[in-house]
């Protein structure tokens, strides 16, 4: 691939990289990119906030990594039938990564991404930071995450994939004051998604008057969620 980037397989058969500064895999090799992408992420707004209902959806990719998220995410609309505006935002700091996913292989569902091929794709975002097409469309930026949060107004997204490498690895954008801006940005309605078990995590959002809540998922480890307001789900474990 190249500098401080390895591709690794993952158990559910989908590739992903291995960050050698970080040291940590995009994704989790045990759970499956494809399987930690669908169920900690882009299912559970779906399915607990209805999201697919909302005129306009939000969402803000921390961070893009392979872009697997963002893609997963405009592909599992596509198929539900979502006839609103998708829009995506994303910061991404390592500015050399592109040139590795141009290499990847990517899985065969978002390998043509409504009739575009990913890799024209990821091109035209290397190049132009915004990928636009029919109702949908990604803005990724190259560039700290922190300062890029201040370029919106307060009640933004609807949604927001919390996932950054590790806390113990990316600590500043698992901080309180980092949290407290994204409190600023989600809407009352909105979620926030994220893999993190960590007590620290879920101590700052519930400091932060968030509801936190517990997702156990089939075959793979659990994940949680954060939300303004009480949901009533059997499926859920509140925190």
């Amino acid at each position: 691939m190249g500098l401080n980037i390895e591709k690794r397989l993952s158990a559910d058969g989908s590739f992903t990289l291995f960050n050698q500064e970080y040291q940590e895999s995009y994704h989790s090799l045990k759970d499956g990119a494809v399987c930690e992408t669908m169920q900690k992420h882009i299912l559970p707004p779906v399915q607990y906030l209805d999201v697919l209902r909302r005129p306009k959806v939000r969402i803000l990719d921390i961070c893009f990594g392979l872009g697997y998220n963002s893609f997963f995410s405009i592909f599992y609309y596509l198929k539900m039938g979502y006839k609103g505006d998708l829009e995506i935002y994303s910061p991404e700091k390592d500015h050399d990564l592109f040139v590795n996913l141009l290499k990847l292989r990517y899985p065969s569902d978002i390998a043509l991404l409504d009739g575009e091929k990913i890799t024209n794709i990821l091109k035209i975002l290397q190049q132009k930071s915004v990928y636009a097409k029919n109702r949908w469309r990604i803005e990724c930026f190259l560039g700290n995450a922190l300062e890029y949060l201040e370029n919106f107004q307060e009640n933004f997204f609807d949604v927001i994939y919390q996932d950054a490498f590790s806390p113990d690895k990316n600590p500043e954008l698992w901080s309180k004051e980092y949290f407290q801006k994204l409190t600023q940005l989600i809407r009352s309605d909105g979620i926030i998604t994220t893999y993190s078990q960590k007590s620290a995590v879920k101590n700052i959002l519930k400091d932060l008057d968030f509801q936190v809540y517990e997702l156990k998922h089939k075959q793979i480890r659990s994940s949680r969620i954060f939300v303004k307001h009480e949901l009533k789900s059997s499926f859920l474990i509140k925190k």
